[in-house]
């Protein structure tokens, strides 16, 4: 029984680690230097017959757009057209949470993607202090009854979710945490309410499943005519749902439309990061250990490759992007320039010392060439003269710890030290 036991255990894990992408168990160390090579094609140089860039103007321009035209055709597809949300419902399901210093509600929101509509939970922590207040939204890797285990959030049926989310079963709770961290998808709300700050969740796998059957069904459905950027992929599609939330943030008189973050980790830190560069109206990101796909350069071929992340998750990216495996030499961009379109807004990039899949120093690297564009849009550039050099008042900050990949209170000390430099009144 006690070897059926551990052989169950031991797939467990093994189908844990294949399911969520990173493998950095047993990966050496990075070290806290960083790389000596620069991000190549430089941001700002003539490219074609476009200029060197020189003003504000000439990046917001042309620059810019250039830069995300290329990543939406290469990367990440199509982008659904800006339909707002309709909202469905917005109640109050307690005034008293975390010992009365908060209140907890459920809005319920329509998304619409040409003739095909879909349903979006989002729930909100807000203090119960004078508002409006900037809010944190979370994008979960799981339903919000993982994110929130409050009474009252629910999760539909139907829904689909991951394997790893059934945290009542005790290998998986066990295995989650060993992998994601203590703080796996629920963050220290107390601290967060303390630091004035509201927090949202939502599980953008309502609209597009993170499942390589379900989701790739999902994006299918709902192709439709000639799509710019080439077809939809979930990265670009949970990209779009942030900004739908965003849609009913505007409209919130507790929450500050002008003070929104939003906050990823891994997979949805890729969205996360995304949506920042596509929506202005997003004030600062956390993308915390968003790896390839994400802040991380991929022409270093250091960590995860295009080959491995693509053919493990099809559906996250445009099939454009899985042509560059085992060539990533010949990409006409790498990911600094996605890190840039952030600029001048506030930018936290999280990183672990045990998380080489994700590249830490990669993602230091485009940090660094991003940090031109961010002063040529009047921020400070990128400063940090090593990955350990967090900086809290830096726009464009880097945070690096021990550990492995996840999220732990190692990361969120850091965080909320960043949130309050930039957001707090």
């Amino acid at each position: 029984m006690r070897i059926l036991k551990w052989i169950a255990g031991i797939l467990a894990t093994i189908i844990i680690l294949a399911v969520v992408g990173c493998s950095t168990v047993g990966l050496p160390k990075v070290s806290a230097t960083p790389e000596t090579t620069r991000p190549q094609p430089d941001l700002l140089e003539p490219m074609g017959v476009m200029d060197q860039v020189r003003t504000a103007e000439d990046w917001t321009d042309e620059r810019a757009p250039f830069w995300r035209n290329m990543l939406l055709s290469q990367v990440y597809g199509t982008i659904p057209e800006p339909v707002q949300a309709e909202l469905l419902s917005d109640g109050v399901i307690t005034t008293d949470l975390l010992d009365g210093r908060a209140t907890l509600t459920a809005v319920r929101l329509k998304l619409t993607i040409g003739a095909h509509e879909f349903v979006q939970d989002v729930h909100f922590v807000i203090p119960n202090t004078p508002g409006p207040h900037p809010v944190i939204l979370g994008a979960g890797s799981c339903p919000n009854t993982m994110t929130l285990p409050f009474e009252g959030v629910t999760v539909d049926e139907g829904v689909s979710y991951p394997d790893y989310c059934e945290m009542s079963n005790p290998v998986m709770s066990s295995l989650a945490h060993f992998i994601f961290g203590r703080y796996i998808e629920t963050p220290p709300l107390e601290e967060i309410i303390d630091h004035g700050f509201a927090f949202g969740a939502y599980y953008p796998g309502m609209v597009v499943p993170d499942s390589t059957i379900t989701g790739m069904e999902a994006l299918g459905s709902i192709r439709q005519g000639t799509m710019e950027h080439g077809p939809y992929a979930a990265i670009g599609v949970w990209s779009w749902v942030a900004s739908r939330i965003m849609d009913y943030v505007e409209t919130s008189d507790t929450l500050d439309a002008e003070r929104v973050i939003l906050f990823g980790h891994s997979r949805t830190a890729k969205s996360s990061l995304l949506a920042g560069a596509l929506d202005e109206r997003i004030a600062g990101v956390i993308s915390h250990q968003s790896g390839t796909g994400g802040a991380a350069l991929q022409k270093n071929n250091v960590g995860e490759s295009i080959e491995e992340i693509t053919e493990t998750f099809p559906h996250w990216f445009t099939p454009t992007y899985a042509l560059y495996a085992g060539r990533e030499a010949d990409m006409p961009f790498d990911q600094h320039a996605l890190v840039s379109l952030m600029a001048p807004r506030p930018l936290l990039l999280g990183n672990s010392a045990r998380d080489r899949w994700a590249d830490p120093r990669g993602t230091f690297s485009a940090a660094r060439a991003a940090g031109e564009v961010y002063e040529l849009l009047g921020a400070e550039p990128f400063s940090a003269r090593n990955l350990n050099d967090f900086q809290p008042d830096a726009t464009l900050a880097f945070q690096f710890r021990p550990g492995t990949h996840g999220i732990t209170p190692e990361d969120w000390s850091p965080f909320l030290e960043w949130l309050d430099h930039h957001f707090s009144e």
